[in-house]
């Protein structure tokens, strides 16, 4: 009821702010502004009373009727976590075959860790591949829908879509097909990269409200899987817990889906909303890593994993350990970026000579890569050998350019040896990742994952580590090198 003045009485406050409750957010925007009016409050303080009303209007399992996102009431009493992970790991290798079952740790890591998006400042995407086609991938997103926090699939989206979904729903989102229409989509990447550290979470459009334009930041903090055949973008590998998946053998077996897996799981599901709720303080005050393993940002995307696998206990710490040894190894093996392997093989013709050179003219580099058999220089484009204009482009990003100088009484276009070791020493990885022999044996032997000789040992006739000037730091001593967040020619910006 409105008194004198047209603003509404405490008796009506309450009812106005439970109608404004069940608006959609488009009409909502319409009317917020005349509603603070009416009730003699600030849009501000509107906003943050019709959030609450929404919150408490959600029922235990009952869905957003547009969206199908529910609102979960914990388990009412405490849970075993670690009983309670190994119901999940069951459940991912009851309906698909991973390439290791590490991958399935990994994985029911990552179904427990978003229910704690509040703890994290970082969380790492979950990237799901495979060779080829009918190996699972759609199979899995729908196991990881039904036990995810507000599971939401998708096979395609617009930058758009993606953002606001996340704004307005605070969704799971598990992204499907990604190689028919993710990789090549540039808008879409900056939108998923920005979501990987809650900090940066954020993309902001202009957009009109009654006929006034206003700036919106949108949020893009949210768990992310992605599942799609072969590669994606290397920035998007940079910040993604690998899923390799693999078609399965005739003699192998899963489960057929249930009608309904999703209603079937709504008991984990309020179980694992329950061991967050009590144990997210207990994994927020947490200050233990992973060993370094020379990448810094593969670090940082296991740190949550870590600190989850912890507090669950049981053997579970033991398996963190094995699957982030696995991923180390299979880093080492992955393709670095084009022009990171030519700072590296530049760095090592350099190194290789028998006498210090200190400029090589581009045509004795172009002749000396194109004599590598284990790389792809001598059939770079269309079966064409690699270029001196293919270098110069390729290291142009890394701040390495060709000088014109006189060698052997002839002037010719020279790259200086100090200037490509200084960019190789901050963006060529070693081959041998630093998680040690040592660590390697912390994990128990009934690890599930059997690596044989699980890091690569240091070679010492390397001549990148006896030649002066290319710092590559030894396993056990502090690193110089610059990370890469660090520096403006970082590749992964670059490509």
């Amino acid at each position: 009821m409105e008194n004198d003045t047209g603003i509404v009485g405490v008796d009506g406050t309450e009812a106005e702010i439970t109608k404004l409750a069940e608006l959609s957010q488009t009409d909502y925007e319409v009317e917020r502004k005349d509603a603070a009016k009416r009730l003699g409050m600030r849009t501000t303080v509107l906003d943050k009373e019709v959030k609450k009303a929404q919150q408490s209007n959600a029922l235990v399992g009952q869905g957003d009727a547009e969206t199908g996102l529910e609102e979960l009431e914990p388990w009412p009493d405490p849970v075993d976590g670690a009983t309670l992970a190994l119901e999940i790991r069951g459940r991912l290798l009851a309906h698909v075959v991973f390439s290791a079952d590490a991958d399935a740790d990994c994985a029911t890591f990552w179904i427990i860790g978003t229910y704690l998006m509040e703890t994290w400042r970082l969380w790492p995407r979950l990237l799901i591949t495979s060779p080829t086609k009918a190996c699972g991938k759609s199979t899995l997103l729908e196991v990881l829908d039904a036990m995810v926090h507000r599971g939401f699939i998708t096979s395609n989206a617009s930058p758009a879509a993606i953002f606001r979904s996340i704004e307005g729903w605070s969704p799971t989102l598990l992204l499907d097909e990604a190689d028919t229409w993710m990789k090549q989509n540039e808008e879409l990447a900056g939108i998923l990269n920005s979501g990987h550290t809650r900090r940066t979470a954020r993309v902001m459009r202009v957009q009109e409200v009654n006929g006034e334009y206003r700036t919106i930041a949108f949020s893009t903090w949210c768990p992310l899987a992605i599942a799609g055949i072969g590669s994606q973008r290397d920035t998007l590998v940079s910040r993604s817990i690998v899923i390799n998946l693999r078609r399965k053998l005739p003699d192998e077996t899963v489960e057929r889906m249930p009608l309904d897996l999703h209603a079937e799981l709504l008991h984990l599901r309020r179980k694992l909303a329950r061991w967050a709720k009590d144990n997210s303080k207990k994994i927020s005050s947490m200050t233990i890593e992973p060993p370094t393993c020379g990448n810094d940002r593969m670090q940082d995307n296991f740190t949550p994993l870590w600190r989850i696998a912890h507090a669950l206990g049981g053997n579970w710490p033991s398996w963190i350990k094995a699957a982030y040894a696995a991923q180390a190894k299979a880093q080492e093996n992955s393709d670095d970026p084009a022009g990171v392997m030519l700072l590296q093989d530049i760095a090592e013709v350099f190194a290789a000579k028998k006498t210090r050179h200190d400029r090589i003219a581009s045509s004795e580099l172009v002749h000396e890569l194109t004599q590598l058999e284990d790389r792809p220089w001598a059939e770079w484009r269309q079966g064409k050998p690699l270029t001196a204009n293919n270098i110069a482009k390729l290291l142009k990003p890394f701040g390495v350019t060709p000088k014109v100088t006189k060698l052997n009484g002839n002037s010719v276009r020279a790259y200086d040896r100090n200037e490509v070791e200084a960019a190789a020493a901050r963006y060529v990885k070693l081959k041998c990742n630093s998680v040690t022999i040592e660590q390697n044996q912390e994990v128990m032997e009934s690890s599930k994952c059997n690596l044989e000789q699980r890091v690569t040992a240091l070679k010492p006739a390397n001549p990148l580590k006896e030649k002066e000037g290319y710092t590559v730091t030894p396993v056990g001593q502090e690193s110089q090198v610059f990370h890469d967040g660090d520096d403006p020619y970082d590749p992964d910006a670059w490509r």
